[in-house]
């Protein structure tokens, strides 16, 4: 089979978000593939930071800067694009240069703040100085991951909206359908551990899989919502 010749989307094999994402992501594989890579490569300067210690401090941390400059957009590109290959679109640059234009603000003004609260979380939980307070805050860190599986969607759909407001959409999301977010999680942490074992995961298919997975779920609990 040629490179990039695929069969597109099968809509009609759609079985629930889980199946649906991993049958959208074979139908277009090569384009998810190289879609993948080129999210992943804006991780490559914070990676060569972190192993290389030899290198002179001004260009690791250079190196840095750039990698939490450039994930930011990316990341909301994204789910963008994510969001459109479940609309039966076919991945090409243009699209992917498209949603990066419309979407390169929103990913500062929305997933940044909230990418970073997470790691303020971590940060205070890893300084904790007693165990009830270490413990508390890793229960609001794993709420915290649990409602952050829908800031991707959210943001490519209304990049709009403010932080706050994202924020709090998600979070009556979580509660509204606390099955579906932890069916999600369980989902995206298993994608994580598979990949993180695996040869090459993170770069050739795990980040697309959980937008995939994470989209498809905000469509089925928005289109469970509209019709309650």
């Amino acid at each position: 089979m040629p490179f990039l010749d695929d069969t597109g989307v099968r809509t009609e094999v759609e079985r629930g978000p889980l199946w649906s994402a991993f049958t959208t992501f074979a139908s277009q594989l090569e384009r998810m593939v190289l879609l993948n890579l080129v999210w992943a490569l804006q991780l490559m300067p914070l990676i060569i930071a972190m192993a290389f210690y030899q290198l002179p401090s001004v260009v690791r941390i250079a190196l840095v800067i750039y990698t939490l400059a450039a994930l930011p957009p990316a990341t909301a590109a994204l789910y963008g694009v994510v969001a459109l290959v479940i609309d039966d679109e076919h991945i090409s640059p243009y699209i992917v240069r498209d949603q990066l234009s419309r979407l390169w603000l929103a990913g500062y003004k929305n997933l940044a703040p909230l990418y970073g609260m997470v790691g303020f979380i971590v940060w205070v939980a890893y300084q904790a100085q007693t165990t009830l307070l270490s413990a508390v805050l890793q229960l609001v860190l794993l709420l915290v991951l649990v409602c952050a599986n829908y800031w991707g969607p959210l943001t490519a759909a209304t990049p709009e909206r403010q932080p706050l407001t994202l924020l709090a959409e998600s979070i009556r999301l979580m509660w509204r359908y606390p099955l579906q977010a932890l069916l999600i999680s369980g989902a995206v942490a298993l994608s994580l551990a598979l990949g993180t074992i695996s040869v090459g995961g993170l770069f050739l298919a795990v980040p697309v899989i959980i937008a995939l997975l994470q989209t498809y779920m905000w469509n089925y609990v928005s289109r469970t919502r509209l019709r309650a």
